[in-house]
């Protein structure tokens, strides 16, 4: 059956965005997995005074574009006046040097491949006492930057008081964030997270436990890239070729004055929840101290309708209607102790040890009612439950870092350990009112594990723009997770131990990998060769279920690229990426009593192709890859938090294959970025989460909540999607105006086969659904002296899925804030889905049940936050400004 579901949002969506395409500034660049890594520079220096020639401490160095001005990068100049900035894109640029009581120093610097190392020597400031008025006021601001291979916003401390990590996300261009918490980037699923660079998992924490525990004032920028800004990961996704993944890379705030900051924030709303956040940092060069906290108390409800149909003719239907009730609170502590000792001017070593508790609870009430086909009720369930958990991580992180006289000659290494450790407990209450039987049960959990990552880097410049580059890298981790059931009926006379309601999992992973690759550095015509070598092992046991894997994968991989420039602005990137992967797979089933084993030789070929001109760029990708079930996909064990909604893994799950190939061609004019495209993907064996329905008898239902494997799923994708921002500032008033839309359209055709083992997890009407959908993104902002105002609007269209879809949704907002006292005490009022919001989730349909289900979350709300900020900086001895960032007083 085709489903074509055509909105009417795409057509006004189109012609309002292209009515209302606005600027977008350089920003940035992280490159491809390509050959453009020859198209970067490095500008450094040392800022002096004039007349004594001392240095100038903390001076800040701003890279400017020279046809409008606008802020490309900056950074601030140590103690000793010293700065440097990369990676500089080739191009044309304004230096611009400022510091209080010093006039503003201008020069010209030109990155390019003759020069790609631009040192600027000693750069004299003189004293000006107009140099006051240069102060740069936080109300001028421009957050969100672009360019054909970045997207960074850069939020005020206060743009989000009282908000998260995962509130702040939902503000970047083209990331959508569904009722779940799962995260999408330009419609694709393949989403890696980063913080300050490196992988989100040497945090000890997952995305969205971090992002969720993370007050948004500790975020200075958001960056979202094509490539990984972590060198070990670059490498393995030079060679894999992957490009349906963007990597969003969240930079901390960090203090660059020696001093103290701290901020502290309290709020409620409308839902009666509340939230309380505080940070400090506190800088003693070369020391630095961080403390983060963040407190929420939730209040929550869901409302799920589920039409069951008779497993045989002529039965009668069953109706199931639930609504949940559920109060939650969740605090996290976070120190951080960072140490960077700089051996001379291009050797550093850099080390943290971050200690963080985390606790959380939650009471729920869940009313069920199952019914007949006339509705009226056969069995009525209250239950009642009680979560509560809490656990400590430890993490220590050393990076080391020395360049060597030659430019691009420099040698990286890292140490990461991590240490989790968590407990707690689970009581579920059932009470079956129809029948007066009540039954107990009680859960302990316990939960710990560890990682370790270790890297090496060496990268050495040859004559003639040759080089080569070698790295390797060692991963291990373990972990346990243990859950432990005791159970009775009314009639028991105490709790048993439930085996198949209990849970002991263990695993070991680890990956070795080395690469080594060379090349020539060259604008004109260059060349790179990458090989990697890689084993990876995985082994799991439950002990319960009585259930253990060995997953063993061997990868010999390969990359061939060359770049080419045959006119001026011109740059062709051809690359290809061979290899093969051996992957084994033994599965010893106690249940099945059986030894299930899968082995694979997948031969992974790949081929890149972009050609860029000025600001428009074309590619072309093609890549064959392999994707493993995860740990948790696999462990059988049996969650029955909910009687009626049960989950459980399936340890016979194989891994799938899929073959993408996608053509794009992208724009940006001036501030402007279009990007077109058509997207293909061929998958086999695809892993899909399965919902089955189990007959208890012909009045009580049960849905299991597994994972199979479907036979095959075949996309057909094209789309259209464009990026804007506006930013103007005020001068007369110190304000500005910053407005940002981020929008689309798209047309899929998905067919799926779930085959003979998933033909139940397929339902007949979303087998094959075509049409269209899209999602636009609205924020402006207007900002006056100390008072600011913003309205936002986020549209997403349908998703679909093998058993139904994720409905349409569309929430706004507006926020009003007022700064006072120099930013001292910051006052946020928001109206939350200003314009009402739909509240229908999701929508599941297969041969044997209906399902609605809704979150009342999303409603209109209103919400109060209260920020008060601390700040003292002190420049070599002597007192300094109380602010970076002045405000004017009223």
């Amino acid at each position: 059956m085709n489903i074509k579901l055509i909105s009417s949002i795409p057509s006004l969506m189109g012609v309002c965005l292209l009515g209302c395409m606005l600027s977008i500034n350089k920003a940035r660049a992280q490159q491809t997995p390509s050959n453009k890594d020859t198209e970067t520079g490095t500008v450094s220096g040392r800022v002096m005074q004039a007349t004594n020639k001392e240095p100038i401490p903390f001076a800040t160095v701003a890279l400017l574009n020279e046809d409008d001005s606008t802020i490309v990068t900056g950074v601030a100049a140590d103690e000793r006046g010293a700065f440097v900035l990369k990676p500089v894109p080739y191009g044309s640029y304004l230096l611009r040097i400022g510091t209080m009581g010093y006039t503003p120093v201008f020069l010209k610097v030109k990155p390019n491949a003759e020069r790609s190392l631009w040192e600027m020597g000693n750069i004299l400031m003189e004293t000006g006492a107009r140099a006051l008025k240069e102060v740069n006021v936080v109300g001028q601001k421009q957050m969100f930057t672009m360019n054909k291979d970045s997207i960074v916003f850069m939020p005020d401390e206060n743009f989000l008081p009282g908000g998260t990590g995962m509130e702040l996300l939902e503000y970047v261009p083209g990331v959508t964030i569904d009722a779940n918490n799962n995260i999408t980037m330009e419609g694709k699923d393949k989403v890696k997270f980063y913080v300050d660079d490196k992988p989100i998992a040497l945090t000890g924490m997952d995305a969205n436990s971090y992002l969720n525990n993370l007050p948004s004032f500790m975020i200075e920028r958001i960056e979202v890239l094509k490539a990984p800004p972590d060198a070990v990961e670059r490498e393995q996704a030079l060679v894999e070729g992957r490009t349906n993944i963007r990597y969003i890379n969240i930079i901390t705030r960090k203090i660059q004055f020696r001093g103290y900051s701290a901020a502290f924030t309290a709020g409620m709303d409308s839902r009666r929840n509340l939230n309380a956040k505080m940070r400090y940092n506190l800088n003693l060069a070369p020391f630095q101290v961080t403390y983060f906290n963040n407190g929420q108390y939730n209040s929550d409800s869901s409302y799920l309708s589920r039409k069951n149909f008779p497993k045989e003719a002529g039965k009668d239907t069953t109706f199931l209607d639930q609504k949940n009730f559920r109060t939650s609170y969740n605090f996290a502590h976070n120190l951080n102790g960072r140490y960077e000792l700089k051996i001379s001017e291009k050797e550093k070593l850099r080390g943290s040890v971050t200690l963080g508790w985390t606790g959380d609870g939650s009471n729920g009430y869940n009313n069920s009612i199952n019914s007949d086909k006339n509705h009226k009720p056969t069995m009525l369930k209250d239950q009642e439950s009680k979560n509560r958990r809490n656990g400590y991580r430890a993490v220590t992180d050393w990076f080391y870092y020395k360049e060597y006289e030659k430019p691009d000659h420099k040698m990286e290494a890292g140490f990461n350990f991590t240490k989790n450790n968590g407990n707690g407990y689970g009581n579920n209450d059932y009470f079956y009112l129809l029948t007066e039987d009540t039954s107990l049960q009680r859960t302990k959990r316990k939960n710990g594990n560890y990682s370790m990552r270790a890297n090496f880097h060496y990268r050495k410049p040859l004559e003639n723009g040759k080089y080569y580059d070698l790295s390797s890298s060692v991963d291990l981790a373990s972990g346990t997770s243990e859950n432990l059931a005791r159970r009775k009926n009314v009639n028991d006379n105490e709790l048993l131990f439930s085996p198949r309601l209990s849970s002991d999992y263990s695993n070991f992973n680890q990956t070795y990998a080395v690469n080594a690759a060379v090349g020539k550095r060259s604008r004109k015509l260059g060349y790179n060769f990458t090989g990697r070598l890689s084993y990876a092992g995985a082994k799991s046991e439950e002990l319960y279920a009585g259930n253990q894997f060995n997953n063993e994968t061997y990868e010999v991989r390969s990359s061939m690229g060359i770049n080419y420039s045959p006119w001026k602005n011109h740059m062709a990137n051809l690359r290809f990426n061979p290899g093969v992967q051996f992957f084994n797979q033994l599965a010893l089933l106690d249940s099945l009593r059986s030894r299930v084993p899968f082995k694979y030789t997948n031969v992974s070929p790949g081929i890149n192709f972009q050609y860029d001109y000025k600001q428009q760029q074309l590619t072309f990708n093609f890549n064959r890859n392999m994707d493993r079930p995860t740990p948790d996909q696999l462990n059988p064990f049996v969650n029955t938090a909910d009687s009626f909604n049960i989950r459980m893994g399936n340890p016979n799950l194989r891994p799938s294959f899929k073959k993408d190939y996608r053509l794009e061609y992208l724009v940006q004019i001036k501030r402007h970025q279009i990007k077109a495209g058509i997207e293909k993907e061929d998958a086999d064996d695809i892993i899909s989460r399965y919902t089955k329905v189990d007959f208890i008898n012909d009045t009580t239902v049960v849905n299991t909540i597994t994972y199979t494997n479907l036979a095959s799923r075949r996309d057909r994708n094209a789309y259209i999607t464009i990026n804007s921002h506006f930013f103007k500032a005020l001068q007369n008033n110190r304000g500005s105006f910053n407005m940002n839309i981020s929008g689309g359209v798209r047309y899929y055709n998905t067919v799926t086969d779930g085959g003979e083992e998933g033909k139940d997890a397929v339902s007949e009407k979303f087998a094959h659904v075509e049409g269209w959908t899209s999602h636009l993104t609205m924020w402006a902002a207007y900002r006056i002296r100390v008072f600011s105002i913003s309205v936002n609007g986020r549209y997403n269209g349908p998703r679909y899925y093998a058993q139904g879809k994720q409905e349409a949704r569309f929430n706004s907002g507006l926020r009003s804030q007022v700064n006072l006292f120099q930013r001292k005490l910051n006052v946020s009022f928001t109206i939350e889905n200003l314009f009402g919001s739909t509240v229908r989730n999701s929508y599941e349909l297969t041969s044997t049940y209906e399902q609605t289900s809704n979150a009342r979350r999303n409603v209109r709300y209103l919400s109060l936050n209260v920020t008060y900020n601390i700040r003292k900086f002190t420049k070599l001895g002597q007192k300094g400004p109380k602010d970076f960032e002045k405000e004017e007083p009223l």
